[in-house]
């Protein structure tokens, strides 16, 4: 039985298996790097995307239809599925694997300079297929821009008009619960930053995709940014130079979690998926 579908246990977290790591030194990796931005890695991944953007505008409009961001996730699905160790996070110095694949992002409510943000949590489980990720997607960004105050809101809110001193004593509090415990009742499924990947697509706004730390407070191993498509000289299959458009994607990544082989090979899987997005049906 997998990690993913066992019954939870004595060690377990509400959301992962606990994943007992033998005696050497990936073992004392979390007490040598006790922090994910202590143990960040970074990798680039850049992708010929001229058969993502004809796939793209010939299915538009189409039940295939698909944009750039969600077959970005729609191949992460993919990968993590493959490579579930790269779904994996450390906290209280003990290593889990998560159940199901959680992304968070950002969306704005109006794309203005002083535009609303607001957290998008997607949670995709081992059975669901490609129509229903991009249901549960679709939905969570319309619930998102809605009017109405999402809960994650409410409880941020409710934070910060704590007194600063109250306000860091019970972060501090949640965090020592977090680490010895669980995550507090109150934050599951809520807490953006408790996530397979979280994703931030600069390229919708006409950005170059940076590397961006990865954060502290939560679980959240992963972080990668999807940045604007650009025209780009590369040497063409006849050995001459040529000029392909090409996504650049840029991976924050916890080594703790798996080694650097098993990380590099993982990711170039986003590639064969975006550059054929045809697999991308299959799932």
């Amino acid at each position: 039985m997998s990690a993913t579908t066992r019954k939870k246990k004595r060690g377990d977290r509400y959301d992962a298996t606990r994943v007992r790591v033998p005696y050497d030194l990936n073992a004392i990796f979390p007490y040598l790097m006790k922090g994910r931005n202590e143990s960040i890695a970074y990798f680039p991944i850049d992708i010929d995307a001229e058969n993502l953007l004809e796939y793209i505008a010939a299915n538009k409009g189409t039940e295939n239809e698909i944009t750039i961001f969600q077959a970005v996730l729609l191949a992460l699905t993919n990968v993590l599925r493959k490579r579930p160790t790269l779904n994996r996070y450390f906290i209280g110095r003990r290593l889990y694997q998560r159940r199901d694949i959680v992304f968070s992002f950002i969306a704005k409510k109006t794309f203005t300079d002083d535009g609303q943000e607001t957290n998008v949590l997607v949670r995709i489980k081992p059975e669901d297929d490609r129509a229903t990720i991009l249901a549960k997607l679709r939905g969570e960004i319309h619930t998102a821009k809605s009017d109405g105050q999402k809960q994650d809101d409410k409880i941020i809110s409710l934070f910060l008009h704590l007194p600063r001193g109250l306000l860091r004593a019970a972060i501090k509090i949640l965090e020592w619960w977090d680490f010895y415990v669980d995550t507090p009742g109150f934050l599951r499924g809520i807490d953006p930053l408790r996530c397979s990947v979280y994703l931030a697509n600069v390229g919708s706004v006409g950005l170059g995709a940076p590397y961006h730390h990865l954060f502290e407070w939560g679980t959240c191993s992963m972080f990668m940014t999807i940045g604007k498509i650009e025209p780009t000289v590369c040497v063409g299959e006849d050995g001459q130079p040529t000029v392909r458009r090409r996504l650049k994607l840029r991976v924050s990544l916890d080594e703790r979690i798996a080694d650097g082989y098993y990380d590099a090979r993982s990711l170039e899987l986003m590639e064969t998926y975006l550059v054929d997005p045809t697999l991308l049906e299959k799932m």
